[in-house]
């Protein structure tokens, strides 16, 4: 059993910052305390006397930074896979590695991703810093264990070669769990999408038909996002899908008929569970596609509202499955 085997858990993150991940670390760290273990957050990268995000104060209310964390036996630190070297900084603690995000890893620790996005400047990058030695290859022996945010993580890690594997998902904010839905309530005919995401695809498609009120996601309060997901019809994510992203399941959860395309995550049914009519191909030949689609989302809402319960009732059971896994894994 866990409780029994680790005296503490570190949870390492970067100090300050917001992402859904990084909610992610803060949730953890708050279960394992609400279920008597004795968790820490451990900052990284601490800049002033508040590195805890306003936003993730609910869930813990003191830290340690992540150089003076006790490293010794009988100690567990759960590293997200974006600082995956932080590893070698521990000789006596065992490492969990949390993969929240599989091409987040790849960006920073594969060569061809750092040629693709910066070039030469990219690898020059790349092996002055050593990521060359957190390559899949080299590291997936090294894992004490491997704990997988999404279904698409699950298959990257059995591909690769890693072992004990335990799948350890998330939940989103209570904000858009509380919500009563009455489909019949008129809503926008607008789609919503998150610029940071599939930018590319989503610009052709806004060029394939005008007529169509398509609305960036972005310098938007949680509140502002909320009013517009439980305003609008339709939400699309023609993203990377680097893990069981949030902004989907914000959507579905809202009311918003969800579209999006095969890439990570979306790919796998058991992350988005939704019918294969709704995700399509990134492709300029699924354009029109696409946008038949976005119509008929508008014009049938009431009917295609229906297709989504088993996603919202997924969602919904999330935390509750959060707990459970938590629960397997580390009281076991």
């Amino acid at each position: 059993m866990f409780n029994k085997k680790y005296d503490s858990v570190y949870v390492v993150c970067p100090a300050s910052s917001k992402t859904g991940g990084l909610e992610l670390l803060h949730q953890l760290t708050f279960m394992l305390n609400q279920l008597g273990l004795n968790a820490k957050i451990a900052y990284t990268n601490i800049k002033d006397d508040h590195p805890t995000n306003p936003d993730y104060e609910r869930y813990v209310s003191d830290y340690v930074e992540f150089i003076e964390l006790l490293d010794r036996k009988k100690i567990l630190v759960v590293i997200s896979e974006h600082q995956i070297e932080l590893m070698d900084k521990l000789k006596n603690a065992e490492v969990a590695i949390w993969w929240l995000s599989v091409d987040n890893y790849q960006k920073v620790y594969e060569p061809k991703k750092a040629y693709s996005l910066l070039g030469w400047r990219g690898v020059a990058w790349y092996i002055k810093n050593g990521r060359w030695k957190y390559r899949v290859s080299k590291i997936n022996k090294k894992i004490k264990y491997n704990f997988a945010q999404s279904h698409y993580a699950i298959d990257f890690l059995q591909k690769n070669g890693f072992s004990n594997i335990e799948y350890l998902s998330d939940y989103i904010n209570s904000d858009y769990l509380q919500i009563a839905l009455d489909k019949s309530k008129e809503r926008n005919n607008v789609v919503l999408y998150n610029p940071k995401k599939g930018k590319k695809y989503s610009d052709y498609l806004m060029g394939l038909d005008r007529s169509i009120i398509w609305v960036p996601l972005i310098n938007l309060t949680n509140h502002q996002v909320r009013d517009l997901l439980l305003t609008s019809k339709v939400y699309i994510d023609f993203g990377n899908h680097p893990g069981k992203d949030r902004f989907p399941r914000e959507a579905a959860m809202c009311g918003c008929c969800v579209i999006t395309g095969e890439r990570g995550a979306a790919k796998f049914y058991k992350d988005v569970p939704i019918p294969e009519k709704y995700k399509l191909q990134d492709k300029k030949q699924n354009g029109m596609k696409i946008i038949n689609c976005i119509k008929d989302c508008f014009d049938k809402y009431e009917y295609n509202f229906d297709d989504f319960d088993y996603y919202r009732k997924m969602i919904a059971s999330e935390q509750e499955c959060f707990i459970a896994d938590v629960e397997k894994i580390f009281l076991r």
